[in-house]
């Protein structure tokens, strides 16, 4: 686990001297002299970054050294090295190093190539303009350009990063003049104005900027590094920037300028203003920032007690990386930069990523190694004891040709066959498996890129594979790691419907981007007509210009139906509109002159947005803030609310209130928030109100929507005037003021008059809950990582399928360690033994995935350990787990009717969800505790991770990665991604709408998170299957080829002597079976892509590894020994035992012979091999067999006839012209490959893995005469073609299934019977199977995939087939997703029927452990109703959400609040919104 936190340490690396200590910088004022470092100021971090693994001068050393990290290369490197030693070589050395050479180079140019995309995307980034103070200004901080730039040769490799911008004057102060030190300004500059457009700023780029430097943004802006804010165009120094690359966020977030300066509004009193910045050391952490402010007068060189201190927090600080927002200017200081910046510390190195099949390789070329010492050892050993004998051939021969080995002792020459027999059996080591995989790798992301199924449209943008060697890895991927906003969601709230006064308003009307094909016109007609109809209404009531008819989602006639009636109705419906207007935190867009009408409302949360503009497209319109007045529009009339207070939301609040004085003088109190705080706060006598209005929120958030309360209150001057005070006394508490403050608010905040509630929804991208519940079918778990609150994740987990109302959520939310720790304990006391471990490396696979499940009590031990790590008592112990006793105690639902209280419980059994928040896993993450989070989550079925940082997702990555040593993919979207995408093994960028950043750091690029599905489930299954069926077949052909060469060695005294022509030995791998791998990784496909996606499980194969392993790879290695053996054996012995003869009358079993026919037995056996393993017939793999038998003979008749040259001495004339040859090759590949053609059909026939069932459901679609056949007799038992083909005799075993060798009797046709006891193994299981009636013969109609914009009869998801193939299609979603009759009766899913009973002849095996995976269930979509009626619920069917801090158990509401404001230590918060100081 140390591991863990390298990435930690690493973010700092490469920063100057500087990094890791704290900071002053001097502005206008002179650095001391004790502040210099053998005459250097303080060294900082230049501006300028680099993303890229490369440079010009480390690209080719460091592609060198990735090149080395394979063994193979090493291998080949020595090889080549030996070919150039005379005593041991065999050939020549230039012919050997052109494979090496040729490897080395593509790679490099593929290496070069991608790097240099993330090299433009660092120049751009490097060299954006950027506005610092000008005209001479100097920077105290900044060295002098003559003491920047190096000398010597260095100086042609320097960067001018740093020397442009401001002019550096950081030399002692000491050596300053006197009228420079003590800061006097002696230019004349612009006072009253900032100066925008003046030459009083210098224009630069970003890479210019240094510490030190005062920097002018602009609306709109881009923050160039992290700057303190000094001033903005507001009086009080407030500004808002949108922080989404940092958190994902689109919302606003204010911040604001020091009270000291704040007035530094003109060039002249920047220049003039003396100060010294502390600043703590640069870190990670982008809400947490510590440090004070020094104002010197002047004639005070230095700061020391003299000066006055104020403290700096994060609400001073602008962050690189976020965007100036409804600001017409600011200006800043900057304090940290380049790499120092939080931003870039949250980013790790750019990492050389290797896909697991390349890793596992290694280790097969090693015990290649190993076979290959083995025959070199053999061989030499043999040779040597053959050499001591005087009367043997190779002593003989050599005394008569080989003079200059004459002489040898027998070790030394048995020494140096050793190292010959090397070079001869090197093919046992595919050197142009490299280069195959390379360009195989290639062209699948050329099709990838291709894919016209992940083209989007609306961006024209395709899908971009970024690096070419990770496509096989998408196949394999088991946990997804995603970002939420503008990943999973649009970041689009729309205001549904509304409850006041115990009446719903609003219709939902389908969108056009979602509906099916009966709606797909109907939903916007009517949203159209509703639209027009409320436009009609309005007219007659009042004037509204400021409504956007043609956006707002809120629709409904009746609301101005009462509104226009004189009636407490009316009034109510004023009231809760007027609580929209006015109590929120939102401010105004600058107006568009052209058109006045139209306002742009700014929030901190789209939440507060769509409320705020529902009220605007009704009547009540916010209009502007002006300091503490909120300027309305209330159905046409100018209304002015003064703000006196606005007591912000926090997590513990839930709930926000303003306190407004109106025209009249009347004060109010308005309040919205969550229902169990706003419920408990009314006043007493509401209860009937209180029911209908729980009523309809507990519709609303069964239906997927955010609800939220409304309340106010009236109250008189005194209270008013009481509480103002002790408020106030609160602020500026020196104690615990979080908690003062809320009990001060918290008083005042009782007595509520209730008006109702709001039903938000937010929007998610298209497909984005079809596509998580395929890839939950596929086995693959997805972990969502997000910046937002708990509440707002948990929403969008329910909306986005990761949540659903069967689950228990499970809620940590700590302090700190001590307290993390209890509640990982406590989760694991509750819910261990009821949850096994779901993840494969954890038994979570089953039995067919070959590793055991885990020990249920496995978590115990694992907190005895980490106790003991930590130096726990045993009292300690016992008094944490006491605390689990009382979780009845404290349960916080005193506003949920008694009747409804049964449905919050903590529900053991249920499917776990955990939900943990950023400070809680900041703790967990530590290396005591991390194996405590590792252990809980692996048990939950979905987890979210909110409130976290960039370098929070990355070692959560690097958590599950290395902890259990899976495949991970990341995906997101913005710059705060980029350092998860980066750790993680394939990382997924989407191009939205927040930059670039994430899809220049990513492996692939896509438009929409939809994408994944086919990306994952069809590419990465395809890539897969063909990449590890590649590989395995150039280990088995090399292995045939020189085996061969070892078992001729026995007829040759083991004199190292060849057995095929050294020219068929260089080209066997470069022409004659080069091309049938290369076919099979290309196009080899086992089933249509549209399959991969109706039938997910399939995916479970490349999670389990069933497709390439160890034991694969050893049976492949077997059959080419065996291959070889029969070549070698059968070919020479035919030739002893042959009377054929030459015309010339002399035998015809020479060596040239032998090697002859040798060499095309091989060559026709291992081609014709390789393509009985082709899965998919076309007519390029026929075309590839002819291609490298035709160059064989190709080589062998124009170099052996037509220039009848020495090679192989004529053979060719011979030996085609004798009968007995061809009758031999062809005896010779039917004794190689009939053993291997019986396998696979006893395989497929009598132990079919999942996907030859399915493959055998396409073909008897697809085949009229084999399906009428099938229909035919199914009719005749009354089943279908499935049940049929799968219940025959020949079917007994089930998909995926390893032969496990037990007795006859053991595999007689099961009893018909139900099996209740089962748990699948390959799990095509995960879904529910459709129990038929007992008194219906006739199995159900197949479910059809819900019809939408994704689904229709040529469109799966999204992706394309033939229409021919709709009825294939619908019987596998069917089968995958619904279940089918079955004749066994137990209404079990087929595929789930037979792929279980293979799962229990292995568990029933003795010491096999049974996996206890957990299926997802899933639902059938549904169309969009066109309303919802409202109907007293008794039953809740809210999720229980238990959190373990205090044991409490709440409903879930359904809505999260917009900003949480949480205090800084020592920070004085002003009453009252900034803008209103």
């Amino acid at each position: 686990m140390p591991a863990l936190f390298s990435l930690r340490r690493r973010a700092g690396d490469g920063a100057a001297a500087g990094s890791g200590r704290e900071r002053t910088v001097y502005v206008n004022a002179p650095v001391p002299g004790d502040a210099f470092e053998r005459g250097r100021p303080p060294q900082y971090a230049p501006n300028q970054i680099r993303t890229a693994k490369y440079t010009v001068l480390s690209f080719v050393p460091k592609c060198l050294l990735e090149e080395f990290r394979r063994a193979a290369n090493v291998y080949f490197l020595f090889l080549l090295i030996l070919q150039f030693i005379p005593a041991v070589a065999t050939g020549l050395p230039g012919l050997s190093s052109l494979a090496l050479f040729t490897i080395i180079v593509l790679t490099m140019i593929k290496d070069g190539y991608e790097d240099s995309k993330r090299s433009a995307s660092d120049r751009e980034a490097n060299r954006a303009p950027a506005t610092v103070l000008g005209r001479g200004w100097v920077n105290a901080n900044k060295p002098p350009a003559h003491v920047l730039r190096p000398r010597g040769p260095m100086r042609l490799l320097w960067s001018d990063s740093g020397a442009g911008g401001s002019v550096g004057g950081a030399v002692p102060a000491a050596e300053l003049p006197a009228a420079a030190a003590a800061g006097t300004a002696t230019d004349a500059r612009l006072d009253g104005d900032i100066g925008l457009g003046s030459d009083e700023w210098a224009a630069t780029e970003w890479r210019h900027i240094h510490v030190g430097d005062i920097v002018l943004l602009r609306d709109g802006d881009s923050v160039p590094a992290d700057l303190l804010l000094l001033a903005s165009s507001a009086e009080d120094g407030a500004c808002f920037v949108e922080t989404k690359n940092l958190d994902g966020e689109t919302n606003l977030k204010a911040k604001a300028a020091p009270a000291c300066t704040a007035h530094l509004t003109s060039p002249r009193r920047l220049v003039a203003f003396r100060c010294a910045i502390e600043a703590e050391p640069p870190n990670t952490q982008l809400y947490s920032f510590k440090g004070a402010i020094r104002a010197l007068p002047p004639g005070l060189v230095y700061a020391d007690a003299g000066a006055e201190r104020d403290p700096l927090s994060a609400d001073n600080l602008l962050l690189r990386g976020s965007t100036l927002r409804n600001t017409q200017w600011v200006v800043g200081v900057a304090v940290f930069t380049g790499n120092e910046t939080k931003i870039m510390m949250n980013a790790g190195d750019t990492p050389s990523k290797r896909s697991r099949i390349e890793r596992m390789m290694n280790r097969q070329v090693v015990s290649q190694f190993c076979l290959l010492f083995v025959l070199c050892l053999l061989t030499a050993v043999l040779a040597g004891i053959y050499y001591a004998r005087p009367s043997s051939f190779q002593a003989l021969f050599i005394m008569a040709f080989e003079t200059s080995k004459a002489g040898r002792e027998p070790p030394l020459y048995g020494f140096l066959t050793f190292w010959t027999s090397l070079i001869l059996y090197q093919t046992v080591v595919p050197i142009s498996l490299y280069v195959t995989i390379e360009f195989v790798k290639l062209i699948q992301a050329y099709f990838i890129a291709q894919d016209i199924d992940m083209y989007h449209a609306p961006t024209d943008t395709r899908c971009k594979p970024r690096a070419f060697n990770l496509s096989d890895d998408l196949g394999q991927v088991e946990y997804i790691f995603s970002d939420k906003t503008g990943t999973l969601t649009q970041n689009v709230m729309e205001f549904r419907q509304c409850t006041i006064r115990g009446k719903i308003y609003g219709e939902i009307v389908a969108s056009g981007d979602d509906d099916d094909d009966d709606t797909a016109t109907d939903g916007p007609r009517r949203a159209d007509e509703l639209r027009r109809a409320m436009d009609a209404r309005i007219a007659q009531i009042f004037a509204n210009p400021y409504r956007q008819s043609e956006t707002t989602t809120f629709l409904d006639t009746a609301l101005y139906d009462d509104l226009g009636s004189d009636s407490t109705q009316a009034r109510a419906i004023i009231e809760f509109f007027t609580v929209l207007a006015v109590c929120h935190s939102v401010v105004t867009g600058e107006p568009d002159p052209a058109d006045p009408g139209r306002i742009e409302y700014k929030a901190q949360s789209p939440d507060e947005a769509a409320l705020v503009s529902t009220a605007r497209d009704v009547g009540f319109v916010f209009v502007r803030r002006d300091r503490d007045r909120v300027h309305c529009s209330f159905l046409g009339q100018p209304q002015v609310y003064q703000q006196l207070a606005s007591l912000e939301f926090t997590s513990a609040r839930k709930r926000m209130s303003v306190i407004v004085r109106r025209d009249d003088g009347r004060i109010m109190l308005l309040c919205k928030g969550a229902d169990s705080v706003i419920m408990e706060r009314i006043r007493p006598n509401q209860d009937r109100l209180r029911q209908a209005t729980l009523d309809d929120l507990e519709m609303f958030a069964n239906h997927g929507l955010r609800t939220l309360c409304l309340g106010y209150r009236l109250l008189d001057e005194a209270e008013y005037a009481a509480w103002r005070a002790d408020y106030d006394r609160a602020l500026a508490s020196l104690g615990d003021r979080e908690a003062e403050v809320e009990a001060v608010c918290d008083r005042i905040e009782r007595q509520l008059q209730l008006i109702g509630g709001t039903a938000i929804e937010d929007k998610l991208q298209d497909g984005v809950p079809a596509t998580i519940a395929q890839l939950a079918l596929a086995g693959i778990k997805l972990w969502v990582l997000t910046g937002d609150k708990t509440e707002t994740a948990i929403n969008i987990g329910y909306s986005c399928n990761l949540l659903n109302n069967d689950m228990q959520l499970v809620v940590v939310a700590a302090a700190d360690a001590a307290s993390t720790r209890d509640q990982l304990e406590r989760a694991l006391a509750e819910f261990g033994d009821a949850h096994a471990d779901l993840s494969y490396s954890g038994g979570g696979g089953g039995a067919l995935a070959g590793v055991p499940a885990k020990s249920p009590g496995a978590w115990r031990r694992l907190i005895r350990r980490t106790h003991n790590d930590a130096g726990g008592s045993n009292g300690d112990r016992a008094r944490r787990r006491g605390g689990v006793k009382g979780i009845w105690d404290d349960i916080r639902t005193r506003n949920v009717p008694a009747e409804r209280r049964a449905g919050l419980r903590v529900r053991h059994d249920a499917p776990l969800a955990l939900v943990i928040d950023g400070g809680s896993l900041k703790f967990a993450l530590e290396p005591e505790l991390a194996p405590l989070l590792l252990e809980l989550a692996v048990r939950c079925q979905s987890v979210l991770c909110c409130r976290v940082s960039p370098l929070q997702k990355a070692l959560v990555v690097r958590l599950v990665k290395d902890g259990l040593g899976t495949l991970c993919l990341a995906v997101g979207d913005g710059a705060n991604d980029v350092s998860m995408i980066q750790e993680a093994d394939v990382g997924v960028g989407i191009s939205g709408v927040e930059g670039s950043q994430a899809v220049m750091a990513s492996d692939y690029a896509i438009a929409q998170f939809r994408f994944l599905q086919k990306l994952l489930l069809v590419h990465g299954r395809w890539s897969y299957l063909r990449i590890t069926s590649m590989i395995l077949n150039f280990f088995y052909k090399n292995v045939v080829f020189t085996i061969s060469l070892f078992w001729f060695q026995i007829y040759c005294q083991w004199s190292v002597a060849n057995m095929f022509d050294y020219t068929l030995i260089t080209l066997y791998n470069v022409l004659f079976t080069s091309l049938p791998p290369g076919v099979l990784g290309v196009l080899d496909q086992d089933l249509p892509a549209v399959v991969g996606a109706v039938v997910p499980q399939l995916y479970k194969r490349g999670i389990y590894k069933l497709e390439y392993s160890m034991a694969r790879f050893w049976m492949y290695i077997a059959d080419g020994v065996y291959q070889s053996a029969v070549i070698a054996f059968l070919v020479l012995y035919t030739y002893y035992f042959s009377a054929a003869a030459q015309r010339n009358g002399l035998d015809s079993a020479s060596l040239d012979d032998v090697g002859t026919v040798g060499a095309f037995c091989v060559i026709l056996a291992t081609n014709l091999y390789m393509a009985m393993n082709n899965r998919t017939w076309t007519w390029i793999m026929p075309l590839a067999l002819v291609i490298g038998i035709g160059l064989l003979l190709g080589v062998f008749f124009v170099y052996g006839v037509i220039y009848d040259t020495e090679f192989s001495s004529g053979a060719a004339t011979r030996v085609f012209a004798q009968i007995d040859s061809w009758f031999l090759m062809l005896l010779t590949a039917v004794a190689c490959l009939l053993p291997h053609f019986v396998v696979k059909f006893v395989r497929s026939a009598w132990y079919p893995t999942d996907t030859d069932v399915v493959r055998e459901i396409v073909h008897g679609f697809r085949s009229k005469r084999h399906c009428r056949r099938f229909q035919l007799r199914a009719t005749e038992h009354g089943m279908g073609v499935l049940e049929y083909a799968t219940t025959s005799p020949h079917k007994e075993v089930p998909f995926g299934a390893i032969p496990d060798h037990q007795p006859r009797a053991s595999r007689r046709r099961p009893s018909l019977g139900p099996h209740h006891a089962m748990d699948g193994a390959i799990p095509l299981r995960d879904f529910s199977a459709t129990r038929p009636s007992a008194a219906s013969s006739t199995p159900p109609t197949p479910a059809k995939p819900a019809a939408d914009a994704l689904n229709r009869p040529g469109l799966y998801q999204g992706i394309r087939y033939p229409e021919r193939d709709t009825a294939l299609v619908n019987y596998l979603h069917q089968l995958a997703h619904a279940g089918a009759a079955s004749p066994f009766g137990d209404g079990g899913n087929i595929l789930k029927r037979l792929s279980m009973r293979q799962q229990e002849r292995s568990a029933a095996r003795p010491g096999a452990h049974r996996g206890a995976e957990a299926g997802l269930s899933t639902t059938g979509g549904s169309a969009p109703g066109a309303g919802l009626a409202r109907a007293p619920s008794h039953a809740s069917a809210r999720t229980s959400i238990y959190f373990l801090d205090d044991g409490s158990v709440q409903p879930h509401t359904g809505y999260a609040f917009a900003h949480e404001s949480r205090p800084s230590p020592g920070h004085h918060h002003h009453p009252g919104p900034r803008w209103a100081r």
